[in-house]
């Protein structure tokens, strides 16, 4: 069972090894908030495409992803990466404890939590190395911590108008491995969260994966989906580790 995209395996390899601090600021306390997905991936000339409804909770960090296509799959995770992937086709339960497949490794879960300034990287051990100015644009490269140095060496993230609009990931040659944009910004509760990320990934030179999504009909508090909210596994769902 392929549960997850070859677009996000880079990221789960440099974000397996990270320790981040636990709670969220109290200022997220009881929030909630559902939003629409859609992806379009670009692997060697063909477009794979996948929708699915996703539901945070803050403070706790907890995110649910209802896979609507290509397969239908239910993705439950906490920030600690206890999850569960329910299957119904089969009423299969998958369950992991990995910090690969943290909530926090979800595009949105840093612009939820305000950390605009470095996406989470200032906890990951990254450290800067330099600020300059662009124009309007402001670029801060961030050098990995050693043990990170087999899958990334140096991030630059750009800001705009305070806003986080592009990083780009280099290994230990220069070579930039991964591009990642961020657009069409929305105030969601207290913060700026981008309805489109597109990633570009270098994985084989010269041949790269593109992969764009796109969030829309974004419902809060108590106006929010309850559908993910309140899904719950059956109990006799059969169970692989």
């Amino acid at each position: 069972m392929n549960y997850f995209s070859p677009t996000r395996i880079f990221f789960l390899i440099i974000l397996s090894s990270i320790a981040i601090p636990g709670s969220i600021c109290a200022q997220y306390a009881n929030r909630r908030v559902s939003v629409s997905s859609y992806t379009e991936t670009i692997l060697n000339g063909k477009i794979t495409r996948a929708r699915a409804n996703l539901y945070y909770e803050f403070p706790s960090g907890r995110i649910i992803t209802m896979n609507t296509e290509p397969e239908k799959y239910v993705y439950m995770a906490n920030t600690l990466g206890e999850t569960k992937i329910y299957y119904p086709a089969n009423n299969t339960v998958i369950l992991r404890n990995d910090e690969a497949f943290s909530s926090r490794n979800n595009n949105l879960y840093y612009f939820f939590t305000n950390r605009l300034n470095d996406l989470g990287l200032q906890d990951s051990g990254f450290k800067t190395s330099g600020v300059k100015q662009e124009q309007e644009y402001t670029v801060t490269t961030w050098q990995a911590p050693v043990h990170l140095l087999g899958q990334v060496d140096k991030i630059d993230l750009v800001h705009e108008n305070m806003l986080p609009v592009y990083s780009e990931y280099r290994n230990t040659k220069g070579e930039c491995t991964v591009k990642v944009y961020y657009s069409d910004f929305q105030k969601i509760y207290e913060s700026m969260v981008p309805l489109r990320v597109t990633e570009i990934i270098f994985l084989n030179r010269p041949d790269s994966t593109v992969r764009r999504t796109t969030y829309t009909n974004f419902r809060t508090g108590t106006n929010a989906d309850k559908e993910g909210f309140d899904f719950i596994i059956p109990e006799n769902a059969k169970t692989e580790r």
